[in-house]
């Protein structure tokens, strides 16, 4: 994948947690997504696996991208 600010080439690689991962548009202690209004699941839990994204980085820009059509970066989906 090409970087959309400088073009060069991105790195893939993985976003992983031992808990959900999901953007919210603010922070909050309450962490499970279903508890907020226009949260976006990236990955869900699995017990023994985690979660785990698939992300591309730009060195140069110091940028990580996570495309997350269709449940498209969730690994644990994608298996």
């Amino acid at each position: 994948m090409k970087c959309p600010y400088c073009g060069e080439e991105m790195e893939q690689g993985v976003i992983q947690s031992p808990h959900e991962i999901a953007w919210q548009n603010k922070r909050s202690y309450i962490g499970r997504a279903k508890f907020h209004r226009g949260s976006i699941v990236l990955s869900k839990l699995y017990m023994f696996e985690g979660s785990a994204v698939i992300a591309n980085c730009c060195r140069k820009c110091e940028k990580i991208i996570i495309d997350y059509k269709e449940g498209s970066c969730d690994m644990n989906q994608t298996k």
